[in-house]
């Protein structure tokens, strides 16, 4: 990945131009709500990916980069917005500008034009994935299971298992769907050839048996061996007269078929559907009531469909201008949304299937029937029986359709609520008509019974041999789509479950490492099919989803860590950038400066840049050296863009005030940034300050318990180092204790002249002169604290955090003072 040195932004979002020098180093940028932070990390995902996160995917409604991410006074001239960044590619080696605009956010220039360079460029468009914001942090932690799941397998590159599963899923669901149509055809074809044969079960013996009785009428020879090309009628056709006509109805079977339906009929509702009918009338009367289950259900088939169409800059049903990227998100979103609403559809469709089998069954046996009808001579006229069978067809039509769109649910409630078994009455009489003609057909003589018995029997069993061949084919290619379906499944999480437990462990160090309050602390990432689901420790008492017990400042730091955790798992030493746009606001203020330590130490070679809306947040980045530079943003408005104060050096901007004479300016900014300092130090020296309920501490409240406080830890020191018979750590902690003294009281007698040139109107007192001994000394104080070395720069601070000090230590340990005398 890269690293940021200089990103300008110009007529973006609500920035008119503004450019920031990173540097390639940590940056902080701080600023009260709606003074254009988030435009900046807009900015920056824009021109690194031409998409912008907010303007996009689910929520953002009609809003749109093209249209909506140019300044607002130039939301006609999209070429105008442009954002250019200058970066390093440390795997490269090699730096590079990168310059979008707004008008053609798909075409991206980059400088020098080299295939290594754009590579690491598309890398970063297709996966976003460095920038994190506060409201990306729930989808990590408090969400559902199978979100969580495409979540995080899109950010470790994994999205593939997702896809491919759901393309298991859905054949393996067809193929089952399938075979158990085939399994239904082959019982109905079973029951025909049964009842032909008058045989309570299919026997070998007794079909050969059935048939040799009625060949032995006719003189024939009997068949030895029932085999797949068996010709019941084997011999008959020989020198059979054309002109005798043959029988076209076997009495004895039509019979045996027409009393079947008829009791099929005089039974009612079967009983095989009559659970799952019922249990698919409550689910479909559920989902008609509920309005916005029912907007998921009729979105779901919609968005899948879409998303196989996507395959231009353009919505495939209305033509209008889409990025294809962002609209593949988009739909995506709005598909996961109707997640739930697809295991409820799958449970649906597996009740209807059932009453979708048995309306098959009475088609036919209808159509049999009808083709009696048209047998007989004379024959009865077969429209009513057809007419029946089509209206149970349709039936089947519309659960098809609720299957294939379940925005026809009205459909697939007619269906269901209709009492199918019980045919219309002209269907019932035609029905007991031709029941009645066939009854009354004459008894034939034996050879035409058996010339008919044996050409119904071969057209029976012939069908039979035919649907139990396809049911036997979709019955092994369900068993090896089930198998696949299953064998992925447990390859891809056995796979998934260690990338997971390698990423909990990290997490759970991260966590540890900044809430040392939680020392049996452990996160656990269970990998299921299409699910990942996330329990945390709560103090020992047992492993919960974060949002059980946790407060939303502990799962802030979770879904930070877990990001963390999951970055460096997925990127190693190329994780070199990231955004974290007011993702630490949250956290909970006792464990600011622990976080800090944790971004600083271990990813020391990545590139943060970080936004936030609470100076004390900024000011602790800085004491804790993880940032050098940053920017403030003092406010904003339309025409302008954000106000900007630039986060330098606190001295230099007090020498250059009083450059200007301007001692009044000169004393307010020290003030501010003591009293900045002063919280942080009082935090890190567990100073003894007197409790206001309104926490509002002015300098007068924190310096004196700081100073106090530092110089008591010194004296510790020096009396444990004492103790121990460090002689030499001893002599030099008491020339630090004697400077300290020496500053701390040159400090005291300053201070009321920072109050007196505030507060008061006697400002011409004091020359420049006067108020630059002021500023050296509590300079000359601070650098005093500060860790010498500056690779770390930072105030030291206790430990433990609680009960008695132990050690005062900063970040690099150059900072080392012992306080703990043997027990």
């Amino acid at each position: 990945m890269i690293r940021i040195k200089m990103i300008k932004i110009e007529e973006f979002r609500g920035i008119r131009e503004l450019s920031l020098d990173l540097e390639g180093d940590n940056f902080g940028i701080c600023g009260p709500n709606g003074t254009g932070k988030s435009g900046v990390v807009d900015a920056i995902e824009f021109c690194l990916t031409g998409n912008i996160t907010r303007l996009s995917g689910q929520g953002a409604g009609e809003l749109n980069v093209r249209g909506h991410a140019p300044h607002v006074d130039q939301r006609d001239n999209p070429d105008k917005a442009t954002v250019t960044i200058a970066a390093s590619i440390p795997a490269l080696g090699k730096d590079v500008t990168i310059k979008r605009s707004v008008k053609s956010p798909r075409t991206v220039s980059i400088t020098p034009n080299d295939s290594a360079i754009e590579a690491v460029v598309e890398e970063l468009r297709m996966h976003p994935e460095f920038a994190l914001s506060r409201r990306e942090i729930a989808k990590y932690i408090v969400t559902p299971p199978a979100r969580r799941s495409d979540d995080v397998q899109n950010l470790l590159r994994l999205d593939h298992i997702g896809r491919l599963r759901s393309s298991f899923v859905t054949y393996a669901n067809t193929c089952k769907r399938d075979a158990n149509e085939a399994e239904r055809s082959r019982k109905r074809a079973e029951d025909d050839l049964k009842r032909a044969l008058e045989l309570p079960s299919l026997d070998r013996k007794e079909l050969l048996k059935r048939a040799n009785e009625q060949r032995r009428v006719l003189g024939q020879a009997e068949i030895a061996e029932l085999k797949p090309d068996t010709n019941f009628k084997d011999g008959l056709d020989e020198g059979e007269d054309d002109n005798v006509k043959k029988p076209a109805i076997s009495k004895k079977v039509a019979l045996a078929d027409l009393k079947s339906l008829a009791d099929a009929i005089s039974t009612g509702e079967p009983e095989t559907q009559r659970q799952p009918r019922q249990d698919a009338l409550e689910a479909l009367e559920k989902l008609k009531e509920d309005e916005k289950a029912l907007l998921h259900a009729r979105q779901h088939g919609l968005i899948s469909t879409g998303l196989e169409l996507v395959d231009a800059d353009a919505c495939p049903l209305c033509d209008k201008p889409w990025d294809a990227e962002e609209l593949r998100a988009h739909l995506e979103e709005k598909l996961l949304s109707a997640e739930a609403m697809g295991t409820l559809l799958k449970a649906i469709s597996g009740d209807l299937e059932v009453v979708s089998g048995e309306i098959a069954g009475r088609i036919a046996a209808m159509k049999k029937a009808a083709d009696y009808a048209d047998k007989l001579e004379p024959k009865i006229a077969r429209a009513a029986l057809d007419a029946e069978a089509q209206a149970l067809q349709e039936l089947i039509d519309g659960l098809q359709a609720f299957a294939e769109d379940p925005a026809k649910i009205d459909e697939a409630l007619s269906v269901v609520t209709a009492e199918w078994w019980t045919p219309e009455a002209y269907a019932q009489t035609c029905l007991e008509e031709v029941h009645k003609a066939v009854s009354a057909l004459p008894d034939r003589s034996a050879n035409d019974k058996a010339v008919s018995f044996l050409t119904e029997l071969q057209v029976r069993y012939d069908q039979l041999l035919a649907v139990t061949k396809q049911a036997k084919a979709m019955a092994s290619r369900n068993k090896i789509a089930q198998k696949v379906h299953s064998h992925y499944d447990t390859v891809s999480n056995s796979v998934l479950e260690g990338i997971y437990d390698a990423v909990a462990k990290e997490f759970t160090d991260f966590y540890k490492a900044i809430n040392d309050d939680e020392g049996k602390f452990v996160g656990e990432l269970k990998a299921e099919p299409a699910k990942l689901s996330f329990n945390v420790d709560f103090y020992g008492r047992g492993t919960f989803p974060p949002g059980a017990y946790h407060s939303e400042g502990h799962q802030d730091g979770m879904g930070l860590c877990l990001y963390l955790a999951l970055m460096k798992h997925t990127l190693g030493d190329k994780f070199t950038f990231a955004v974290l746009d007011d993702v630490l606001m949250s956290v909970d203020t006792g464990h600011r400066r622990e976080v800090c330590r944790l971004l600083k130490t271990k990813f020391p070679n990545t590139q943060f840049i970080l936004t936030t809306h609470d100076k004390v947040w900024l000011q602790y980045m800085r004491t804790e050296g993880l940032i050098k530079k940053g920017q403030f943003f003092g406010g904003w408005n339309v025409d302008t863009g954000p106000r900007i104060w630039d986060d330098t050096d606190i001295w230099t901007e007090i020498d250059g005030a009083l450059a200007k004479n301007d001692v009044p300016r000169a004393a307010a900014l020290l003030r501010r940034y003591l009293e900045y300092i002063a919280t942080v130090l009082a935090d890190n020296l567990r100073a003894k300050v007197e409790y206001r309920s309104d926490a509002n501490y002015d300098l007068g409240d924190l310096w004196p318990p700081v100073t106090n406080r530092w110089r008591d830890r010194l004296k510790q020191g020096v009396k444990t180092a004492a103790h121990w018979g460090h002689d030499s750590v001893k002599d030099e902690l008491e020339k630090r204790l004697a400077k300290a003294v020496e500053l701390i009281k040159k400090t005291n007698a300053e201070q009321w002249a920072i109050n007196k040139s505030v507060h008061f109107n006697e400002w011409e007192n004091f020359t420049v002169s006067e108020f630059k001994e002021v500023a050296d000394a509590f300079k000359a104080l601070l650098e005093h604290i500060r860790c010498p070395n500056p690779k770390c720069g930072g105030y030291p601070y206790l430990e433990p955090r609680k009960g008695s000090s132990e050690q005062l230590r900063c970040s690099c340990l150059t900072v080392n003072i012992n306080l703990k005398m043997a027990k």
